[in-house]
């Protein structure tokens, strides 16, 4: 079959690997849709040694088709359509009997990161770990929901967004665009804040009510221009310094911030300002797999257009074009085909 591999730091090629057979407990699916999230890119700017070794194949956003289940597997059956939940969760500590597996500290290698992922023709993937795409859905539009649809759909539960809400989105790389939609969907109103000019002029084409570039000067002033009290509830979807530390001039007295992008420096933001205002801040990682009918159902009652947010649709031969892509963190979601 055809599969990517990590093959260096920032290096993606296109191989020839055996077609894997389903364990105990394991399904076999046949990709359809397969994309890049942001997490992707950690393993490709600075791919470990093993990975490289082991020619894991990356992704963890799959969607496609079962095509055979292992021994012991009920409920699955060639023909099934299936999501892929990277996280491979116990299901059997406090958290994950609790309907939270998204914090499971007992996982085993994800899909994409220790095992191999759904940048590939095939895969095999727990039945636990996998979920049913309904039929009103895609399996491209399955790819965006598996992991970063539902990480930018679970905070803004968690916030208890709605009409009377002003929301707003910083860092609009695809989990921002997706994160900006559900907000939309909701009935709050959206200003979205990057430095990337077709990013914001994306967020706007969702929309958006206005975009501010956090690099033309700073952003709580911006943001008071259009909404004299700032944001009632802000989605942090980039992970960036700059964006922690404008999060008291971004939201209003006693409002909330959602810290949903991965970083790699420590977290820094005045204090002084988050306690002055009594502002709030979680952390929001992945969504518990026990959403993803919520997230479905959601998406199809709203008739959100998931595709609006793909900027580039490759073939898995153009594997390596879509990780520099990705890299340049100037795009809107990629997606891969299987057709």
């Amino acid at each position: 079959m055809r599969a990517l591999s990590l093959t260096g730091e920032r290096t993606i090629a296109v191989q020839d690997k055996p077609e894997p057979e389903p364990g105990p407990g394991e399904l076999l699916i046949r990709l359809r849709a397969s994309a890049i999230c942001g997490s992707d890119l950690h393993l490709y700017r600075r791919a470990p040694q093993a990975y490289i070794d082991r020619a894991i194949t990356p992704g963890h956003e799959g969607s496609g088709d079962v095509v055979a289940v292992g021994e012991g597997v009920t409920g699955w059956a060639p023909g099934d359509r299936a999501v892929v939940y990277f996280r491979r969760t116990c299901w059997e500590c406090d958290d994950c009997r609790s309907g939270n597996n998204q914090v499971c500290a007992v996982i085993r290698p994800g899909y994409g990161f220790g095992a191999d992922g759904s940048d590939a023709e095939l895969m095999t993937a727990d039945a636990s770990a996998s979920m049913r795409l309904p039929d009103g859905l895609s399996a491209r539009e399955g790819s965006i929901l598996a992991c970063q649809g539902g990480t930018a759909y679970a905070p803004l539960v968690r916030l208890g967004v709605g009409g009377r809400d002003r929301v707003a989105v910083s860092g609009l790389g695809p989990v921002g665009l997706l994160a900006a939609q559900f907000a939309l969907a909701m009935g709050a109103e959206v200003v979205g804040i990057d430095p990337v000019a077709e990013r914001r002029a994306l967020a706007e084409s969702l929309g958006a009510s206005a975009t501010i570039d956090p690099t033309a000067g700073d952003v709580g002033p911006a943001l008071k221009a259009i909404w004299p009290r700032s944001a009632d509830k802000l989605v942090e979807a980039s992970g960036a310094t700059p964006a922690h530390e404008a999060i008291p001039a971004v939201v209003r007295p006693r409002g909330t911030a959602a810290l949903v992008g991965l970083g790699t420096e420590p977290f820094q933001t005045s204090l002084n300002g988050i306690t002055r205002w009594d502002i709030n801040l979680f952390g929001s990682t992945i969504y518990p797999q026990t959403m993803w009918d919520e997230l479905c159902d959601f998406v199809q009652r709203k008739s959100i257009d998931l595709g609006a947010v793909v900027s580039h649709d490759l073939s898995i031969e153009e594997g390596s074009r879509g990780f520099e892509l990705a890299d340049e963190a100037a795009s809107g979601k990629i997606c891969f085909h299987f057709d």
